[in-house]
């Protein structure tokens, strides 16, 4: 299955690999805490909106959370 934006499953270090639609995982110690696609990115604050499939929204911090790019579609975890 093709990724998000046509790249490559993988880790995100900094808000400017970023881009709205985007679908990413947040993890703490290579554990998953939340899936989702990216709305809005705010770079100078270091974070990020997403909102699972559920709708559940979430503010992503790259000091708290290992952030990585996911396949898309149905069969993305």
């Amino acid at each position: 299955m093709a990724a998000a934006h046509g790249a490559a499953p993988g880790r995100i270090r900094a808000c400017r690999e970023l881009r709205p639609g985007m679908d990413i995982e947040a993890r703490v110690g290579g554990v998953w805490h939340f899936g989702g696609r990216v709305l809005e990115i705010h770079p100078s604050m270091g974070l990020f909106w997403a909102e699972s499939p559920a709708g559940e929204r979430r503010i992503i911090e790259f000091e708290e959370y290992e952030v990585h790019r996911r396949a898309s579609g149905p069969d993305a975890a």
